[in-house]
């Protein structure tokens, strides 16, 4: 492809190949300015054309300025003496606009082909810009799909002059949505990696986006979800704790001279664990920390080194030494919520009042998790004449979003979840058709002297913080008590009323009985049934 831009009997031959090579090899902030002056440049050739056709129609033209401005036969000279006194350039900025007042006759048609010469010439540069930035944006550059636009490192490789060897690696800051994937390391390649995001840099997703480039604009929309739904296989809170925890291992690399963290060797993982060991962290964040590692390199596509038995033995040491005895809280008893629902669940208790009764009611008959009854909306509650049907829509065991239905039966005690929930619903005035939470922040409206509802979530940290201040109104200890003491308080009190397995695990949502078993509080007299029957 050729284009040839004429004026008059000149012309000038560009080569489209050699206008894309220099454009590929300038940065995208050259590019952008090169684009920006474009509208400018076409501006000061429809100015000279004007002046042109105009000096053309009326002869030589001849305007003495002294030594400021001279034109003649087409020729513009700006000379030194008038750009280095204000005065002079006032006059420079002044007298050239009677010449401009002149009516300006129309463009002839030469000049119009010179113009759309000239953008024809221009639409190859736009569509480069479009499609280099299709590639800078593209789903390999993690940032777009949920991890983190910190600047990424590119990585060299200094050879020694004697022996030929690498010997170090030097790395050169640069913004990571400014440049595409470019390099396709070969699968022996290591590479140095700041964050997480350089997950998507390496190994397999080169090679995917090399398939990308050459395929159909169909095929590539299809190719540009495969990152997002591998970061989906873990729930969003997993995939920003797994960032975290993998960012603060490369850190951790980069600071001791480990230059290969994707893939990581096995003494490196195992050293940082043993280095989580000796600094105290908990089991859970050396729990974290593997998993972690793990799955940025299977995200990756290079061999993982927590496969490896030395680490796996790293990890199972750690666990050891820093393990502890586990405090769970108490379990809430029906007795409490008793005295609960007589102070805050009366006649004469207002919205405030009635909220946090209604709460603990709904979380310990359904063996609720405080983030399943935290997105409890109005339309996800179905009443009928002797229960209700609670939808809960995501939750912890529920990964693959299917929903699970909790039937909480009516009873005829002070105690029924039902009736508290409908007293909550009346005084909050929210409409069975709403689809907003039902337990939100509340307001205190001094035109009314009463409690509204507010919108937003109500925080984890202030749904316990209502629940301790409840519990120490009632004259218990709060530090024996947290908002996992109602899932807690219902399945000891469904295990105690000796409620059949199954529908006991199905109701609390568990996929383990180890799971089960450890919401469960046995009471004295079953666990002393043991010894009892012993024939002793």
């Amino acid at each position: 492809m050729r284009l040839i831009l004429s004026s008059n009997q000149k012309g000038t031959v560009f080569s489209f190949d050699l206008m894309r090579t220099f454009w590929m090899a300038l940065t995208k902030s050259t590019r952008i300015s090169y684009l920006l002056l474009l509208p400018f440049l076409l501006l000061l050739v429809i100015w000279y054309v004007n002046l042109k056709k105009e000096t053309n129609s009326s002869g030589s033209l001849i305007t003495p300025l002294g030594d400021g401005l001279r034109l003649e036969n087409m020729k513009v000279t700006i000379s030194l003496k008038m750009m280095r006194t204000r005065k002079r350039f006032a006059r420079l900025r002044l007298e050239p606009s009677k010449l401009l007042r002149r009516k300006r006759p129309a463009l002839s048609r030469i000049q119009l082909d010179l113009l759309q010469q000239l953008g024809v010439s221009l639409l190859p540069l736009l569509l480069l810009q479009l499609t280099t930035s299709v590639d800078i944006n593209s789903p390999f550059v993690a940032a777009l799909h949920g991890v983190s636009r910190a600047p990424w490192t590119s990585v060299t490789t200094a050879s020694s002059m004697v022996t030929g060897k690498e010997t170090a690696h030097s790395t050169s800051s640069q913004p990571q949505l400014l440049h595409p994937v470019t390099s396709h390391p070969n699968s022996n390649d290591t590479v140095t990696v700041n964050d997480f995001s350089e997950v998507f840099k390496t190994r397999r997703w080169n090679d995917i986006d090399s398939f990308r480039q050459s395929q159909s604009p169909a095929m590539q929309l299809l190719v540009d979800q495969i990152p997002s739904f591998c970061l989906s296989s873990r729930a969003a809170n997993t995939q920003r704790q797994y960032r975290y925890v993998f960012n603060a291992f490369c850190k951790w690399c980069l600071s001791i001279n480990f230059s290969n963290t994707l893939p990581a060797s096995v003494i490196s993982v195992a050293s940082y664990l043993v280095y989580l060991t000796n600094i105290g962290k908990s089991t859970s964040s050396i729990n974290e920390a593997f998993y972690a590692i793990s799955w940025a390199h299977r995200l990756a596509g290079v061999e993982n080194p927590c496969k490896s038995d030395l680490v796996i033995s790293v990890k199972e040491g750690s666990l050891r030494s820093v393990g502890h005895i586990v405090v769970k809280k108490e379990p809430i008893t029906p007795e409490i919520l008793y005295q609960i629902v007589m102070l805050y669940g009366n006649d004469k208790s207002n919205l405030k009042d009635v909220r946090i009764a209604c709460m603990c009611l709904i979380s310990f008959a359904g063996f609720l998790r405080y983030s399943e009854l935290a997105n409890l909306t109005r339309n996800n509650i179905v009443f009928h004449d002797s229960y209700i049907s609670l939808l809960i829509e995501s939750s912890k065991t529920d990964i693959y979003r299917e929903g699970r239905d909790v039937l909480i039966s009516k009873t005829d005690k002070i105690t029924c979840p039902v009736k508290m929930l409908m007293k909550y619903l009346d005084l909050a005035n929210i409409k069975s058709d709403s689809n907003d939470l039902i337990f939100r922040p509340l307001s205190f409206c001094k035109s009314v002297n009463g409690y509204k509802l507010r919108n937003g979530k109500l925080s984890y940290t202030t749904a316990r913080d209502i629940l301790l201040s409840t519990l120490t109104s009632i004259g218990l200890d709060k530090k024996y008590f947290g908002l996992h003491s109602l899932r807690s308080g219902g399945a000891t009190a469904a295990a105690n009323a000796h409620v059949e397995d199954r529908i006991f695990k199905k109701h609390g949502r568990w996929k383990s009985d180890r799971a089960k078993d450890g919401y469960v509080k046995e009471n004295i007299s079953e666990r002393l049934t043991v010894t009892k029957n012993l024939g002793i």
